[in-house]
């Protein structure tokens, strides 16, 4: 274990106890109904609870149609929060390119006319910009900097077409680089994004944390009554579900193909919203096998995704290829969480597929021939009642362990301390 001894200037004293004045930024913010919308709200209300004094900087909710608009400013518990307008990019297409540049803009004069923080914290949307100017706001203002990469960009960007333009793509990654060299601390989700990370520049390796998302937190609040599961499956059949962005890293019309194959009754459910979506109803709509029953629900609150991860036998996660040196799928918590094993479709090496495998927490596939085994292997356990037990009791066991929410936000107080005493650490 390494442990630099560089002492940072004194955070504020309250009560006898250091305590720190913090701004989180991020687009979404709850309750917006990205996912990361939720864990920053865990993770900002966490630090509060020490005493912290947390603002949040977001924007108007804009994940999808799903929610309205919220107050410019409001308290929300412990939290100081200010959204700001951003452009709409479902009506506009040019609202995207316009995001990446005027949103970073006004969080930065935010920041530079706002109190003094000790600590400066971003993720990754809008993807470089933000972190580039955020950082150099957090630098002038003299406060500690933690980049939180939910992914890493320009990589993605790179795979999806988004950053084709080498130069374009060459231009982000020189300044993605210079916001990691600013950073006090950057924090990514899996061994992969770290080895990615290395592989940009290996100086980094003191300022890297591994530090997984966990399950989704749900904030509806408790008087309002839970919502019945709104999906009825057939008897006998094997329920695969699919819950969050329906974007175009998931290959899921090459899921669809391939359980379209299968000589076992599958029913495929996908909930969500995305830009992937119409071209995968499509797919979903040539499937001409009896044994596949192919099912869409629209984005549903974290309750109603919960009841239906309750009904259902695995729950899907799917990566295009190579995205998962550069991301990692959060949806993977939430599931085991619930005591629903995974079926994983992506490379065999990756952390995620060696984890699963190892943990017996369900089924990994690279090839659409494996992914037909590997469901029609689910069927065979799902009708031993035995090996059920034992599978959702491996699941719950590594949920409790690596996924757990109060696990985790330990792990992020231990790293604002880090910070705040001056100690590169395991967290």
């Amino acid at each position: 274990m390494t442990v630099r001894n560089v002492r940072l200037r004194c955070f504020t004293r309250t009560g006898g106890e250091l305590s720190a004045r913090i701004v989180v930024v991020h687009r979404y913010f709850w309750p917006d109904a990205a996912p990361y919308a939720s864990i920053l709200r865990s993770i900002a209300d966490r630090w509060a609870q020490d005493g912290d004094t947390i603002q949040v900087l977001t924007a108007q909710p804009s994940y999808n149609r799903t929610r309205g608009r919220q107050p410019a400013r409001e308290r929300l518990g412990l939290l100081d929060v200010e959204r700001v307008p951003v452009a709409d990019e479902h009506r506009f297409r040019v609202g995207q390119v316009v995001n990446l540049i005027i949103f970073p803009l006004m969080i930065a004069a935010k920041i530079l006319m706002g109190p003094k923080p000790d600590i400066v914290m971003c993720s990754t949307a809008p993807q470089v910009t933000l972190g580039f100017i955020v950082s150099w706001v957090a630098r002038r203002r003299g406060a500690k900097f933690i980049y939180h990469c939910m992914d890493l960009q320009p990589e993605i960007g790179r795979l999806s077409g988004e950053f084709g333009n080498s130069l374009v793509y060459r231009a982000l990654l020189v300044a993605d680089k210079k916001t990691m060299e600013r950073a006090s601390r950057i924090v990514v989700l899996s061994d992969d994004m770290r080895r990615a990370t290395l592989r940009r520049d290996a100086r980094l390796q003191q300022k890297l944390v591994v530090l997984n998302n966990f399950a989704l937190p749900d904030f509806t609040s408790r008087t309002e009554p839970q919502c019945q599961a709104r999906y009825e499956r057939r008897p006998g059949a094997t329920m695969i579900v699919f819950t969050g962005n329906i974007g175009r890293f998931q290959r899921l019309k090459e899921v669809v193909a391939a359980l379209g194959t299968v000589d076992v009754d599958v029913d495929l459910v996908f909930m969500g919203e995305g830009k992937a979506l119409p071209a995968l109803r499509v797919a979903a709509d040539k499937v001409r096998n009896p044994h596949l029953r192919v099912t869409f629900l629209p984005h549903g609150s974290p309750w109603e995704a919960r009841a239906l991860m309750n009904q259902a036998d695995l729950g899907l996660v799917s990566l295009a290829p190579n995205v998962v040196r550069y991301a990692y799928p959060s949806k993977t918590a939430t599931y085991l969480c619930e005591g629903l094993p995974v079926l994983i479709y992506c490379e065999d090496d990756s952390e995620l597929s060696r984890a699963v495998t190892d943990r017996r927490a369900g089924w990994t596939a690279s090839t659409p021939d494996e992914l037909v085994a590997a469901v029609q292997s689910a069927a065979e356990t799902f009708g031993d009642e035995d090996a059920t037990k034992k599978l959702i009791d491996r699941v719950q066991q590594w949920a409790a362990e690596e996924f757990a929410a109060e696990h985790a936000l330990t792990k992020w107080v231990r790293l604002r301390d880090g910070l705040r005493d001056g100690i590169v650490d395991d967290v």
